[in-house]
């Protein structure tokens, strides 16, 4: 008798012990997913302050280009400018032709066709602030992200770094950060070095045109994924969290 009610004991301790587990990892899960929320938050108010910074720039370098006549003194003005956007390494500004008018990184200016740029071309058909595919600078060798707009007869430019658009969750090794154009192409990604995460946010950007979040299985792993649409600026912030192969998932993205 003393021996059937041990082995009750030790079943009950068992489920008891097995429900306890479940519980503290869909616990986990709930605070993984949630933090994932507040990433993506937080990466896309970096995203617009940079973004609202160099806006206000662009605004302020037109005025200077209607009232200075003195190259030089477009030059330290633009310097000016640029050094207090965070991640934006010069601003320059392309004439009508496409040439290269003034920068704020080089003085005198290297005489350059800037015309065949795509950002270039996409600027000058909207009098929106555009941000372009990364590209590599032709004088520098370094990739950089175009924040862009055309106002009147220039084109403006911020050479920005790419990973000034995004929060670098630096802290977390299982955590991801991307930004977005609207059309879903990626402008900048941290960690930079992860095939895999790229083409997991390729499949998924069809669908991120406004704010959500998903819990999805890639390939044997399974992550938190939260995007927010900017109201302000074209730019989707993503963030990407691993969760455990438990957790349950919204959808199968293979």
């Amino acid at each position: 008798m003393v021996r059937i009610f041990s082995v009750l004991v030790f079943a009950i301790w068992l489920t008891s012990s097995a429900i306890a587990q479940n519980d503290v990892e869909i616990s986990e899960t709930e605070f993984l997913i949630s933090d994932t929320v507040r990433s993506a938050r937080t990466n896309q108010l970096a995203a617009e302050r940079v973004l609202f910074a160099t806006d206000q720039a662009i605004d302020a370098a037109s005025f200077i280009l209607s009232s200075v006549r003195v190259d030089r003194l477009i030059h330290v003005e633009l310097k000016r400018l640029a050094s207090r956007i965070p991640g934006v390494r010069a601003i320059i500004v392309i004439g009508p032709d496409g040439r290269l008018l003034h920068d704020s990184y080089k003085f005198p200016t290297v005489s350059l066709d800037l015309s065949d740029r795509t950002y270039f071309r996409v600027a000058i058909a909207t009098d929106e602030l555009v941000i372009g595919s990364p590209v590599v600078g032709r004088t520098s060798g370094s990739s950089f992200v175009p924040v862009v707009k055309r106002i009147g007869d220039y084109t403006f430019v911020a050479v920005t770094a790419p990973y000034a658009l995004v929060e670098l969750q630096s802290e977390c090794g299982d955590c991801w950060s991307v930004a977005l154009q609207e059309k879903g192409d990626i402008v900048a990604m941290f960690p930079p070095d992860s095939t895999f995460l790229h083409d997991l946010v390729e499949r998924m950007s069809p669908q991120m045109r406004a704010n959500g979040s998903q819990v999805v299985r890639y390939r044997h792993s399974v992550f938190s994924v939260v995007w927010r649409k900017s109201p302000d600026f074209p730019i989707v912030s993503v963030s990407i969290r691993g969760l455990p192969d438990t957790a349950s998932v919204d959808i199968d993205v293979n």
